[in-house]
Formats: structure tokens, C-alpha cells, sequence
């Protein structure tokens, strides 16, 4: 079959099975949401403490669990890979390991230039991120959890430092956790 010869209806259908496609690979069941938001929150909460006991020159080791997430991430997407990757699952793999990159060098390499923005640059590409995930699979959670995780990067560069970390921690447990926890409930119901 040409592209001259496909209907607008065939069309359509072809676009919305890629998009189902991408949307069960990518939405699963929502356990790397649950994953991640139990990471961040750990180590935003415990960076929080160590900071308020006065630990500064610890205070960023909780982020260390940050890779080994990573490591368990690439391993769980390689195991549940599809034989045919189609383009919408392309993008938001690539989009995932720009943003996740980026947030680990500003994180582990440029700390002590950006200091006191570190922590709100890193929850605006996380809600970039979510947002584009919630805007490519159709779920609703994620849009709006993007748009929290961006509205606590913003509201960072309005209050000190030293609240950054608690900041981050709600903003997992509400835009990241809580999401994983809503979608794997969804996807209970739609499996049953």
C-alpha cells in the first residue's frame, strides 16, 4: 500500500494505533513513576535533613541513589522493549535520556556554579518532561503533574535555598509518586 492510496479513515487509524503503541510502552502500569517518585522524594527528604542538622558537606550524598534509578530504569524499559520501535516511543525514550542527562551533569557537575538554582532548574525539566510523557500518551495525571513539577521550579527561585530540597520532595511525592500510584490502579482496572 502507497501513501497514495490511504484514506484520511486509514490514516487516522494508523496514527492512533502508533499512539496506543507508545502509550502502553510508556504508561505500563505505572511502577517507573512509583520508582521514581520514591527516589526523589528519599533522597529530596534526606538532603532536607542533613541540611537542617547542619551537614553541608554531605548534604548532596542522597543523590547518589539517583544512577542506580537510572541503571533500574534502562533495565525495566530493555526487558519490556517491543521488536518494533515506532517513532512516538522514539521520542519520548530520547526525550527521557536528554532531560535525565542533563539533570545528572547539572547536578553532579555544575552544583557550584548554579548553586541555589540548581534544584529549580532541575524540577522545570522534570515537568518538561512529564508534560511531554502525559501530552504523548493522552494522560491526563501526567499534564497536570508536569505542570506542578514546573510551578515548584519557579516558586524555588522565590524561596531560600535550604527549603529547595523539601520543595522537591513534596513535589515528588504529589507529581511523581502519586501519578505511579494513579496510573498503576488504572491500569489494574483496565487489565482485570
Amino acid at each position: 500500500m502507497t501513501a497514495k492510496n490511504i484514506s484520511p479513515e486509514q490514516s487516522l487509524e494508523i496514527i492512533m494505533a502508533t499512539i496506543n503503541q507508545a502509550k502502553s510502552r510508556f504508561q505500563e502500569d505505572g511502577s517507573i513513576y512509583i520508582m521514581w517518585g520514591i527516589l526523589a522524594a528519599i533522597a529530596s527528604f534526606s538532603q532536607y535533613y542533613l541540611l537542617s542538622i547542619e551537614r553541608y558537606d554531605i548534604n548532596f550524598f542522597p543523590y547518589f541513589i539517583m544512577p542506580i534509578g537510572g541503571i533500574i530504569t534502562g533495565i525495566y524499559y530493555a526487558k519490556k522493549a517491543p521488536s518494533k520501535v515506532n517513532p512516538l516511543s522514539r521520542f519520548l525514550s530520547f526525550t527521557w535520556i536528554i532531560i535525565a542527562l542533563n539533570i545528572m551533569i547539572l547536578g553532579f557537575f555544575f552544583f557550584s556554579f548554579l548553586q541555589s538554582n540548581l534544584v529549580p532548574i532541575i524540577l522545570i525539566l522534570l515537568g518538561i518532561g512529564i508534560f511531554i510523557s502525559g501530552a504523548t500518551i493522552r494522560a491526563n495525571i501526567l499534564l497536570f503533574s508536569g505542570i506542578i513539577l514546573n510551578l515548584s521550579g519557579l516558586i524555588c527561585f522565590y524561596i531560600g535555598w535550604q527549603e529547595h530540597a523539601l520543595v522537591m520532595g513534596i513535589a515528588a511525592i504529589i507529581a511523581i509518586l502519586l501519578p505511579g500510584v494513579i496510573l498503576k490502579a488504572n491500569f489494574k482496572k483496565e487489565n482485570v
